[in-house]
């Protein structure tokens, strides 16, 4: 029956999954010269699509629940400042959740839904849009696209974090505000931050100096915005239930992962290694030298398993 229903939906959205008028709201070099960098606002004809209407979103649900890594919910009052994974899960299934949104104060995430190809079909036109404004110099450094659903209850906040994915924030229906800082404002995201982030999973720590400095933006049905690599931000979401999605895209491991992650070590040996950027050459031969200990390390725990 699930299944059923985003099926009817695949074949009735397919002729408007071409394109979904996907268009930067800036002028193309403009953005061009933003990705990574600064935010921008974009548009799309996505706002009726009833691939993302709650009905749509439950029969997905039950696809995802069956991909324990790949949902997450979480349901209370949250505060700026507090952390992921100290927020209450309720006891509830996902698809209960999704049905019960209107009052469950509830933030949920559906990860990896372009493996249904229903949505496979957005994530590809939304893709292309993204390789063509980046030009081919960039586009070569934007990997793997994924994406993700949220569905948020009414006034909710989502606090402070950071992603090492290229972010793009889509609004479906409802609206929200979001705050999202300069992802080289090392007195937000500092140093230290992105090494744990990239080693232990630590998503940020919240300092007063990311809402004095913080780009501010209102987001209707039709709209989205790009959230820059380690920029720092948070949502407030606004009176009705939110459908959003976020599409993502990755960098090299070269670039920050492997490079963040021999700092990271580094400090632990009681060394006081160079800031990325400081330089190039020097980040260069960290990462390189750290992605093949990893690589190295991946290989022996594999064959141990065998």
């Amino acid at each position: 029956m699930h299944g059923e229903v985003v099926s009817r939906l695949q074949s009735s959205d397919s002729d408007a999954s071409a394109s979904h008028g996907w268009r930067s709201l800036e002028p193309p070099d403009t953005a061009r010269d933003s990705l990574h960098r600064r935010p921008f606002r974009f548009a799309h004809d996505l706002r009726n699509s009833p691939l993302f209407s709650l009905e749509s979103l439950v029969a997905l649900s039950h696809e995802i629940m069956h991909r324990p890594g790949d949902a997450y919910f979480d349901a209370g009052d949250v505060a700026i400042d507090d952390r992921w994974g100290n927020i209450p899960m309720p006891q509830m299934s996902l698809p209960e959740v999704i049905g019960r949104v209107e009052t469950a104060r509830a933030w949920i995430i559906m990860k990896h839904v372009e493996k249904n190809p229903a949505y496979a079909e957005v994530l590809d036109g939304f893709a292309r849009f993204v390789w063509d404004l980046a030009g081919p110099k960039q586009a070569r450094m934007i990997r793997n696209p994924e994406m993700l659903i949220i569905v948020n209850s009414p006034n909710r906040l989502t606090p402070l974090h950071f992603d090492a994915e290229i972010n793009f924030l889509v609004q479906v229906s409802g609206t929200k505000q979001i705050w999202i800082c300069d992802p080289m404002d090392r007195s937000v995201v500092s140093e230290r931050d992105l090494e744990a982030y990239y080693a232990a999973n630590n998503y940020g720590t919240y300092r007063p100096e990311a809402e004095k400095n913080a780009a501010h933006f209102a987001l209707d049905p039709g709209e989205g915005v790009h959230i820059p690599s380690h920029g720092a931000h948070w949502v407030r979401n606004g009176g009705s239930v939110s459908v959003s999605f976020s599409l993502n895209f990755e960098h090299p491991n070269w670039l920050h992962r492997d490079l963040h992650r021999a700092n990271h070590y580094l400090r632990r040996f009681g060394l006081t290694p160079r800031p990325q950027g400081a330089s190039p050459v020097a980040d260069r031969v960290k990462a390189l030298g750290f992605g093949a200990m990893d690589r190295t390390r991946t290989a022996i725990r594999r064959l141990k398993k065998r």
